[in-house]
């Protein structure tokens, strides 16, 4: 017996969409739309976002805001996979139903087909890892978590105190160093479709930035500049 195919929904052919009239109905949305049709614009605008996100996560840092530096963990990483998956993956009507913050919208979805697109299958957030103690977790599980402002990332700050293991990369620069080369990315990007690069050729530039050697070379560069910056030599 044949399944029946399901319907698509007139307003918006994303699957799952309820849409009870076209998402540019909405005057909003069909500015944002119409904005967001630039993708130096979702770069410029991202790189903007994120870098804002990353100054407040390091004054929470410096004034021991542990519990209001997790629930921001997820923002850099969800801000800068959407704009990826916007600029180089979505279809145009994809592109409406995600300014339309309309469910299905989901960021883990979002992430595998730019892992596999983009990052080449080798990025980490999907990854289960051995905890520190016992089981396992996975980095999107915690900075969902964490998200969600959930009672676990609560007893995680209250239970494993101020020198916890899981700090340290905030602690040590590491992960505004990350964070970092996502803004660099963004405002290269930016500069190569105002320059008049095909999205093909921007794409392909991308894909070369995410080789893991690349990524690494990237990291070490921002680290030794930090550390030029805090010596002053």
């Amino acid at each position: 017996m044949k399944k029946k195919k399901k319907k698509v929904n007139p307003n918006c052919p994303v699957p799952g969409c309820n849409a009870k009239a076209p998402h540019t109905s909405d005057p909003i949305i069909k500015a944002l739309v119409q904005n967001m049709a630039d993708p130096a614009k979702i770069a410029q605008w991202t790189l903007g976002a994120i870098a804002e996100i990353g100054k407040s996560m390091a004054a929470d840092l410096a004034a021991d805001r542990r519990f209001a530096l997790l629930t921001r963990s997820r923002q850099q990483e969800e801000l800068y996979i959407r704009a990826l998956y916007a600029m180089f993956i979505a279809t145009p009507d994809e592109v409406t139903h995600i300014m339309s913050d309309a469910l299905p919208n989901s960021f883990s979805a979002m992430y595998k087909k730019v892992n596999q697109s983009i990052f080449g299958g080798k990025g980490l957030l999907d990854v289960v890892q051995p905890g520190l103690t016992f089981g396992t977790f996975s980095a999107m599980a915690q900075i969902n978590s964490a998200a969600h402002a959930s009672f676990s990332t609560m007893m995680q700050v209250i239970v494993l105190g101020p020198n916890a293991e899981y700090l340290k990369p905030f602690k040590d620069g590491a992960y505004f160093h990350h964070i970092s080369i996502y803004c660099s990315y963004l405002n290269n990007i930016q500069k190569m479709f105002k320059a008049g690069k095909t999205k093909a050729e921007v794409l392909t530039q991308l894909i070369d930035w995410h080789l893991p050697k690349n990524l690494q070379a990237a990291q070490s560069a921002v680290a030794a500049g930090r550390a030029k910056k805090l010596t002053g030599i």
